[in-house]
């Protein structure tokens, strides 16, 4: 009796494991089609996620690139208010000075038109004039009128534009600015505010 309940339960079981099988064999094509959904989502995310991530990168490089040229204006044009750099470079054309027909004035034309320049025009007047005439005169009254502005970027700035900041300047400060403005722009505004006390 033992042994045909024994007999029956390994038939059973062997039954029961064949079943079992044939359910998972014919569950796999199911499994493999999820499978492969899933496989085709995670592949659509990861592509998305690269997409993203290259966006991001080619406008990080892009910012880069601007932001290298533009620190390299900056550094080229700092570079420019060193004393000798232009001289040394012999860096502009006529066509490209602040005084127009340059070299069809004479020196005493030229000595007018200087003081309404800024530094850095005066130094590109200077490398220009080293470079070719390099009449005495001229050069001499460039040097007259070169120096350090009250404050960077001052000879940039519009007299709207210089009032409001003079106003938070100490007297030192104030005298450096009509100091430096008698010498080159001479805008009354300008030296009047300078003046008050």
């Amino acid at each position: 009796m033992d042994l045909l309940k024994e007999t029956q339960r390994s038939l059973y079981a062997t039954v029961g494991a064949a079943a079992w099988m044939v359910d998972a064999m014919l569950a796999i094509p199911e499994q493999v089609e999820n499978t492969w959904q899933e496989r085709e989502q995670w592949m659509n995310r990861a592509g998305d996620a690269f997409d993203a991530l290259a966006g991001r990168g080619q406008a990080v490089l892009g910012n880069a690139q601007e932001e290298v040229q533009h620190r390299a204006r900056q550094v080229g044009n700092t570079a420019r208010w060193i004393p000798g750099v232009v001289r040394a470079e012999g860096a502009v054309e006529e066509e490209e000075l602040a005084i127009a027909d340059y070299d069809s004035l004479t020196a005493d034309q030229i000595d007018h038109k200087l003081p309404a320049l800024s530094q850095k025009e005066l130094r590109e007047l200077e490398g220009y004039e080293m470079k070719n005439r390099h009449r005495s005169t001229v050069l001499n009254r460039i040097e007259e009128l070169l120096g350090d502005e009250p404050w960077t970027g001052y000879d940039d700035m519009t007299v709207e534009e210089i009032l409001p900041r003079m106003r938070s300047l100490d007297p030192d400060g104030r005298e450096q600015v009509a100091a430096y403005e008698s010498r080159h722009k001479q805008r009354r505004s300008v030296l009047a505010a300078a003046a008050r006390s």
